[in-house]
């Protein structure tokens, strides 16, 4: 009998981490979260940074960029504040960028703090940017939990990543704060998602 408890119980947990939550199929966002408990898209780029005497297929890190235009406190009124369309065409005045950097090409969870300590000068970010494009505020992986990122499918014939992550960031000091807002110590994503394409960079 406790046999075939055992059995049934494990089946059910490796059912469980089998179905892992994706993107919508209609979704016009490939990067869709919630950003302190407040709904957060974007448009997401997969940047496979390679160097140019290397293979098609020998770029096994990936950068993950998303920009959107979603206003937030003290961003000012010039030139489109009010214009929130998640810049899925691309025409759009970028307010806030999400970067992380040197994630494995390959299905798995990995930890922000595992990803900072391959490349010490590319620390995964959000930054609130002005109308200017100069930095407003920036916020940067400093321990907290959860704070990881995980590749779940990837399509080899369309170069497609899918992914979730749950990132925990808190207040960069060492930039100057010019928005003296009450905007918050911490930017906590949570039920990040997205579906990308891989683009190649090649290094001259």
């Amino acid at each position: 009998m406790k046999t075939t408890y055992y059995c049934v119980f494990f089946l059910l947990i490796g059912a469980g981490c089998a179905r892992q939550p994706t993107l919508s199929a209609n979704s016009p966002f490939n990067v869709t979260s919630k950003l302190n408990d407040s709904t957060w898209y974007g448009t997401g780029q997969l940047l496979r940074v390679k160097e140019s005497i290397q293979r098609p297929d020998d770029g096994r890190q990936l950068n993950l960029l998303v920009y959107t235009d979603i206003d937030y406190p003290g961003m000012g009124s010039e030139p489109n504040p009010n214009t929130t369309t998640g810049c899925l065409n691309g025409d759009c005045t970028r307010t806030q960028i999400l970067m992380i950097y040197n994630i494995p090409f390959k299905k798995g969870r990995t930890t922000l703090a595992k990803l900072n300590k391959r490349s010490p000068n590319e620390q995964a970010n959000l930054s609130y940017v002005g109308n200017s494009g100069g930095l407003a505020k920036r916020y940067i992986d400093k321990g907290a939990e959860p704070n990881w990122i995980r590749v779940t499918k990837i399509n080899q014939a369309t170069g497609v990543v899918e992914g979730r992550f749950a990132l925990s960031f808190k207040e960069d000091m060492t930039v100057y704060n010019r928005l003296e807002n009450g905007m918050p110590a911490t930017a906590q994503f949570t039920g990040g998602l997205f579906r990308i394409k891989v683009k190649d960079v090649i290094m001259k």
